[in-house]
């Protein structure tokens, strides 16, 4: 027969949660304080189980709600083997709640869903510390399939791998990670946000910024990802990171965000965040229909990623006698020279800006542009001017791409451009991460995608660009922004200076086993 799970928290994921654990054939006590609350959630079960049955994805719908009991009794929540606490995110609150249960009963397992706090610091105020451990599911919990399962300083490591067994059973991908602020999605996730908002910040529109995101495969761009999750939560959660590792540069909130949690604008909920709703974010354009028939034709420089892809989908030429205008994809801006006198140049802008770019070719025509592969046909194309306007170079590059079929923005001049600036702070996180033992790169590649509907995880996506461009883009861009949080880690310069292409070719020593762990071992 199976252990009894109980959940303490009616809201949003507690409920999920208890929808879970009955459906995977548990009897569950539904903890919370208010009857209301208690109601809606059973309500909510209901139509979640109705909704999933008309789509002939489930039946027996009264066994499951059958299964599930409510209690403002905490009491009746203590007899459970495993205790899942899904309380609002107050970190006295889960401490009270979990120390009262640990006090009810000394041998169950007891478990936070928290996002934010640490799971050593909640078990702190648990008797027997060593059976608590962190079970975070994502909203909502009874649709996605990640669950970080979090071990604090104490948690008893064979109740990891018991736990990561039983989220199996409930239909979930487990991935065990750290008690690290943020654990592993939500920390590595804080760019996506962050330096989108830095962007807008810096004068580009929102609605692009989103749309440019939708075309690398992201299901929703940031600022309408911002409006789902709501404002207030997803500054909430920001602050929380930031605070957590001491003011590090790279997780510092953006004025403009807290600006519209001050005035109430939390997104979807209050009917305005970043947009209004209804309607909600505009769609992009619809690409131009190709036709590539008299275009001029560029020569491509560079051997990296960018430029193979370009040559493999785009019309060019080899011969320079033959060539209008110059693709050139190199990354590092000391590489650029002078070259093919008389060609307006349209220069790759992941490491400067196209005004720094400009200075390299003695006054001729420049622009810059920007696309990370996969190219694929929702990929829109950033274009720059320098800001000594635009120029030959830039109507050049708008007519060449729109013509093989692919939206096109001209943007305000700024390193990085859009795409690549998002993505390789989310390189650099997740080298953070595994750097510091968090999860190793497998497991932060499928919990990405999990966790967050990626497209790629980020430490898959740097194997696609190549690890030297991405190491060279990031020191192009601390040099021209002169901020520590485009400063490459140390590990993305230990891997390249060693030649190594991918992570699964990484060897991360381990940690040097203390006494304690010697003696847990010895014990065993």
């Amino acid at each position: 027969m199976k252990e009894t799970v109980a959940i303490l928290g009616a809201g949003t994921m507690g409920r999920g949660i208890a929808e879970v654990a009955a459906v995977a054939g548990h009897a569950v006590w539904l903890y919370d304080p208010y009857p209301q609350a208690l109601e809606q959630a059973l309500r909510e079960i209901r139509a979640d189980l109705q909704k999933q049955h008309e789509r002939g994805r489930l039946t027996g719908i009264e066994e499951i709600l059958a299964r599930i009991q409510t209690t403002a009794s905490l009491e009746d929540c203590a007899q459970a083997g495993l205790v899942i606490e899904a309380a609002p995110e107050k970190l006295e609150l889960k401490q009270e709640l979990l120390g009262k249960l640990g006090e009810l009963n000394e041998s169950n397992i007891l478990a936070t869903n928290t996002s934010t706090f640490s799971v050593s610091a909640i078990a702190s105020r648990v008797k027997h510390p060593a059976r608590v451990l962190g079970l975070h599911f994502f909203n909502p919990a009874q649709r996605m399939k990640l669950v970080e399962v979090v071990g604090g300083l104490e948690t008893d490591p064979g109740l990891l791998k018991r736990m990561q067994t039983l989220m199996q059973s409930w239909g979930k991908e487990p991935v065990q990670v750290a008690d690290s602020p943020g654990f592993l999605v939500n920390r590595v996730a804080r760019p996506f946000y962050g330096e989108a908002l830095r962007l807008y910040g810096e004068g580009l529109a929102k609605e692009h910024i989103d749309w440019i995101l939708k075309g690398m495969g992201f299901p929703m761009g940031p600022f309408e990802l911002m409006d789902l999750i709501g404002l207030d939560v997803n500054y909430a959660a920001s602050t929380s990171v930031y605070q957590a590792f001491y003011g590090e540069p790279r997780y510092r909130p953006h004025p403009l965000q807290y600006q519209r949690v001050a005035a109430g604008l939390l997104g979807r909920k209050t009917g305005q965040g970043w947009y209004i709703y209804p309607p909600g974010p505009p769609p992009p354009p619809t690409p131009p229909k190709a036709q590539t028939k008299d275009i001029p034709l560029p020569l491509i420089i560079g051997p990296n990623p960018v430029a193979q892809e370009l040559r493999a989908r785009f019309k060019h030429t080899e011969n320079v006698a033959e060539a209008q205008f110059v693709l050139d994809c190199r990354v590092k801006l000391e590489r650029k020279h002078d070259f093919f006198e008389n060609l307006p140049v349209v220069s790759l802008v992941w490491g400067h800006s196209a005004s720094a770019v400009q200075a390299e070719f003695r006054g001729r025509p420049v622009a810059g542009f920007s696309l990370v592969p996969p190219i694929s046909p929702a990929t829109v194309v950033e274009l720059y001017a320098p800001l000594s306007g635009g120029n030959e170079a830039l109507k050049l590059a708008q007519s060449y791409f729109a013509a093989h079929g692919y939206n096109t923005l001209i943007l305000p001049d700024q390193p990085g451009g859009v795409a690549f600036r998002i993505l390789a702070l989310l390189i650099s996180e997740a080298l953070s991460a595994i750097a510091e033992g968090v999860a190793s790169p497998p497991d932060l590649n499928r919990a990405m995608r999990l966790g967050t509907g990626y497209p790629l995880g980020p430490l898959e996506w740097a194997e696609q660009l190549w690890l030297k461009p991405v190491l060279r883009a990031l020191e192009g861009l601390q040099a021209e922004l002169g901020e520590d949080r485009y400063r490459p880690h140390p590990l993305l310069r230990r891997m390249v200076a060693a030649g190594l292409e991918n992570f699964g070719n990484l060897s991360l020593v381990p940690y040097t086993k203390g006494d304690l762990q010697t003696r847990e071992e010895e014990a065993v």
